[in-house]
């Protein structure tokens, strides 16, 4: 029993240690300032089939928060990323998303809420595939030169301790009450119906498509998907 209670100790503070020693490790591996905003915007909606992207043996058996796809039932936010299949009544994997989102419309399952239109929720998944598909040759180069330490995937993958976690949370909770499109709105962002809103959309979803962002991206996937 002593024994036992001894080990225990030493695990917490091990852990503390590790946690203090976290914000050290973040500054040396080049993430952005932001990486707790940058990762969370980039995962928020991931899925299984997102993941394949990067390590085609991704499982549902992941620990990578989420925006709950029912944000009416439960959670907000889910630890993992779910299954979203894509169907094949068409020939094209874009006809396939496009059937796959429309289908959704109205269930209140696709993890964006009620507030969305139609062309709002395909802009919204064509915009998250887009990013993902930026982000792979940022995790690549990870993968094949420089991977990430232990000690640093054990810091980010901590998402409730950095921040991470809490983003999504964020992200979901103004899902129940508009359509953010980043996690940097001041302002309502106005209902996609025109070129002129158009112009406000884009503005705001290529917000994360800099260098910083792919890169702490790229490095939280590396560390999530290492082991699989």
């Amino acid at each position: 029993m002593r024994k036992t209670f001894l080990l225990a100790i030493i695990a917490v503070i091990a852990a503390v240690t590790q946690a203090n020693n976290c914000p050290a490790l973040y500054k040396q591996s080049n993430l952005s300032p932001i990486f707790n905003e940058t990762i969370a915007h980039a995962i928020h909606s991931m899925t299984v089939q997102g993941l394949r992207l990067f390590n085609p043996r991704a499982t549902v058996n992941n620990k990578i928060p989420t925006v709950n796809q029912n944000l009416h039932n439960g959670a907000k936010v889910v630890p993992f990323a779910p299954e979203d299949p894509v169907g094949n009544d068409f020939f094209d994997f874009t006809m396939n998303m496009i059937d796959r989102v429309l289908t959704n419309v109205g269930t209140h399952d696709d993890g964006l809420g009620h507030h969305w239109s139609p062309a709002e929720r395909i802009v919204h998944v064509f915009h998250m595939w887009d990013l993902w598909l930026h982000i792979q040759p940022y995790y690549q180069r990870i993968v094949s030169s420089s991977p990430v330490s232990d000690a640093l995937c054990e810091c980010l993958l901590d998402t409730k301790a950095n921040g991470i976690y809490n983003n999504v949370g964020w992200v979901a909770n103004h899902y129940e009450s508009g359509t953010p499109i980043s996690l940097k709105n001041i302002v309502e962002i106005p209902p996609l119906v025109d070129g002129n809103s158009w112009k406000i959309w884009k503005k705001d979803l290529l917000q994360y498509y800099n260098e910083e962002s792919l890169n702490d991206a790229g490095m939280y996937l590396y560390c999530a998907l290492k082991d699989f």
